[in-house]
């Protein structure tokens, strides 16, 4: 999506330890054409319906659903898009100026599915280098896809669950509104690899809000709360956070 020139001289931050705004001042980035996901300077001027969760506009194409995990306030843990028997998890990161993050990541993400007694392979796919994991589990293998997408001062984590995992065609409506996603990373300086502020729009805070605190009274777990939006039934897929690398 970006393609960047490395200076002369590189120097690799402790994790977490640099601000992206501080990164290696001798580097620098050229844009190529893309068709997505789109950094918010670049973004189409379409009709295409949008979420806005703050750092990203995520879109939600005919025949998906949309399920965000959040707190009373409105802040968001986890987003989620679904269609039949695949899901797509979406994360998005602080990255460099400079340089790309997708490659130390996919290692550290093998290296923890690997730790948990899985397997891994890389594979050249729809995005480019994937790694397909798969682990053992009581009900059989479960099996994930990332990719990964760098862009200006932000990276894309997207996780394919599901039939989606193994088949590239599986789910062509993810892969639309993985293309479509607009980032908008903003200027306050955050450090590397940490996770962009989402936050739902008021009436879905609202929403949030008065389910956590029905639950609350009814004596339940009254922290989260989940919430979605589309037009398609609950996925056929596992639900288990899928392994994060550390910041």
């Amino acid at each position: 999506m970006f393609k960047r020139r490395r200076g002369s001289k590189k120097q690799r931050p402790a994790e977490g330890a640099v601000l992206d705004s501080l990164a290696e001042s001798g580097d620098t980035y050229e844009r190529e054409a893309t068709e997505g996901p789109y950094d918010v300077a670049d973004a189409p001027e379409d009709e295409i319906r949008r979420i806005d969760l703050g750092a990203i506009r995520l879109p939600v194409p005919k025949g998906v659903g949309f399920q965000a995990q959040t707190d009373a306030k409105g802040n968001i843990s986890q987003v989620l898009l679904t269609t039949g028997a695949s899901a797509l998890q979406l994360l998005v990161r602080a990255a460099p100026r400079s340089e790309g993050i997708w490659p130390e990541i996919r290692e550290e993400l093998a290296a923890t599915v690997k730790g948990q007694g899985g397997e891994t392979e890389e594979v050249e796919g729809r995005w480019g280098t994937e790694l397909i994991a798969k682990v053992a589990t009581k009900k059989g293998v479960n099996s994930v896809r990332f990719c990964g997408v760098d862009g200006p001062r932000w990276f894309v984590q997207a996780t394919f669950q599901g039939q989606r995992a193994l088949d590239e065609d599986a789910a062509p409506e993810l892969d639309e509104a993985l293309t479509k996603l607009v980032i908008d990373r903003g200027s306050i300086a955050m450090p590397v690899r940490e996770p962009l502020p989402l936050k739902l729009p008021p009436k879905m805070a609202e929403e949030a809000a008065a389910r956590i605190a029905q639950r609350k009274a009814e004596g339940g777990d009254g922290s989260r709360a989940i919430i979605a939006a589309g037009d398609t039934p609950r996925p056929q897929v596992r639900r288990k956070p899928s392994p994060r690398p550390k910041r």
